[in-house]
């Protein structure tokens, strides 16, 4: 029978729009002057000042000079929101799109967004955008998406102008245009947005056109790793362990990988655990990889809950826990992970197991068929056509 499977480090990447977070509020190094400035915030916003109770909202929520109290933001927030303050609008979308310190809402965020926009907020203009895209809050419309992101980075806000490249480059409620992508990119890196500057390396090397330059590519992901791009990091980490169009590395990839999950990336940890677990560049280290896999899987990174998923099943590393291994398939199966379809539909073809299922093993070969997987075109055609039906 057919092995389960792990999933390497991969230079594919997932792109998207950019989302505003919460606002902060940027102190100077001295903690005199910012107990000072506290203070004067705090008795202004007692007498009711709106944009103070805005500006101690934001810093509640980001823990920016305070501790982070989310309900101290929100009711601080509330209260500058009522007399129409569109930083306070505009953070109130936030906290209730991701739940911070209230149930997630979408349809609030959306219409705290709105109101915001509608106030001269850039940042919440640049959000609605983000939710027609995805339909978060509103019926989706990609067209509508494109109309904010166009009209937040004509009024200058560089992350609208990246994501109208991210529209661009995919043809999303706009015309595909690659050498328009381009221009916004770089037009976005050069006022120093962030994620510009990786989607601009990232195109500048995969793109299969005659934009196609490696080294100009490069030089962006090193400049948007500077800037503090854990994407760009573990990119620059997947080409070096992969050997992409330069002598295989895997001490820079290692390198590369631990800088990003310095910055919280989730993918970088999954690849930190497989040069342990393989014992490229470094000693097999089990405990290591187990440690990496935990983390990055606790995160929601599927490949990382696939990679754990097979230590459970080997019991390399761990204890051997056969439900475990199932469980930890069944979360990146809900996250489409064909390689933990592909895994899971082996655990139900067993036919000792509890998990025996064979008309679901077929319905999830399928989906790993359709992805290209070799392996499951073979096990479908093993598998009774009264059970796999059109297989």
């Amino acid at each position: 029978m057919n092995e389960v499977i792990q999933h390497e480090p991969s230079t594919d990447v997932v792109i998207t729009t950019v989302t505003g977070q919460v606002t902060p509020t940027h102190y100077s190094d001295s903690a005199e002057y910012n107990e000072m400035v506290l203070s004067l915030l705090r008795q202004s916003a007692r007498s009711g000042n709106a944009d103070s109770m805005a500006k101690l909202g934001a810093m509640h929520g980001c823990g920016d000079g305070v501790p982070k109290n989310y309900s101290i933001a929100i009711a601080l927030l509330r209260r500058a929101a009522d007399k129409g303050h569109p930083l306070a609008l505009y953070n109130l979308g936030v906290m209730h799109a991701q739940g911070l310190g209230t149930g997630v809402n979408l349809e609030m965020a959306f219409n705290f967004y709105t109101k915001a926009a509608g106030l001269g907020s850039l940042d919440a203009l640049n959000n609605l955008g983000v939710c027609f895209q995805h339909g978060a809050g509103c019926v989706r419309s990609l067209d509508l998406a494109f109309e904010k992101f166009r009209e937040a980075a004509g009024r200058g806000y560089a992350i609208a102008v990246s994501n109208c490249g991210y529209m661009k480059e995919l043809g999303l409620g706009t015309d595909l245009d690659e050498a328009e992508a381009l221009q916004h990119y770089r037009s976005a890196a050069a006022r120093g947005c962030v994620e510009a500057c990786y989607n601009l390396g990232r195109l500048h090397i995969f793109t299969k056109t005659f934009y196609n330059d490696f080294a100009l590519g490069r030089e962006a992901l090193l400049k948007a790793a500077g800037m503090g791009s854990s994407e760009a990091y573990n990119l620059l980490g997947c080409m070096a362990y992969k050997g992409f169009k330069r002598p295989r590395d895997y001490d820079q990839a290692r390198e590369y990988f631990l800088q990003a999950e310095r910055l919280g990336n989730a993918a970088a940890r999954n690849n930190l655990a497989w040069l342990y677990q393989h014992g490229y560049g470094v000693p097999v280290d089990f405990e290591k990889a187990v440690h990496y896999y935990t983390e990055s899987a606790a995160l929601g990174y599927s490949s990382a809950q696939c990679n754990l998923g097979y230590l459970y099943l080997h019991g390399q590393g761990v204890v051997k826990n056969v439900s475990k291994a199932f469980e930890l398939f069944v979360q990146a199966v809900n996250a489409e992970n064909t390689t933990a379809m592909f895994n899971l539909a082996l655990l139900h073809l067993e036919p000792d197991s509890s998990y025996h299922n064979p008309a679901r093993a077929a319905s999830l070969l399928k989906k790993c068929a359709l992805a290209g997987f070799a392996e499951a075109r073979q096990l479908l055609a093993e598998i009774p056509t009264e059970v796999a039906p059109g297989a």
